[in-house]
């Protein structure tokens, strides 16, 4: 017990430390299908608790056409890096006939600015609309 609450007192001064000297903002990661079918995803995500350690949550989602989801909400510091590491596991389902974007990668989260809440976007398929047979 008194090995547990010492921890817990470590933990709370490293927040507080850590804190300080940092901006953190409410951002938001939302996930788009920009195709004609429906795709299935599932995320992973670590949940901080203030009683337990950190927790890992799965969640799944099943994002319609042409649609949009917000699939996370954090205090992120403030002009942060790597906005896919807020995921612990991002796992999308096939379907065929639509290539997917890799949600590994920074690059494919793109970050828009409103007002004081940065958002990052991610497209779960790629746009091929773009792409012409050439005869």
């Amino acid at each position: 017990m008194k090995n547990r609450m010492t921890k817990l007192i470590i933990a709370c001064m490293a927040m507080v430390f850590f804190a300080c000297g940092k901006e953190y903002v409410k951002t938001e990661f939302y996930v788009k299908n920009s195709s004609s079918e429906t795709i299935n995803f599932e995320i992973t995500i670590v949940k901080r608790s203030t009683i337990t350690e950190p927790y890992e949550v799965s969640l799944p989602f099943t994002l319609n056409a042409n649609d949009s989801i917000l699939a996370r909400r954090v205090e992120m510091q403030k002009d942060g890096k790597n906005p896919q590491e807020w995921f612990t596991k991002f796992v999308i389902y096939p379907v065929e006939g639509i290539q997917m974007n890799d949600p590994n990668l920074p690059e494919n989260w793109i970050k828009y600015n409103t007002g004081d809440t940065p958002i990052y976007v991610f497209t779960l398929n790629k746009d091929i609309s773009n792409t012409h047979d050439v005869k």
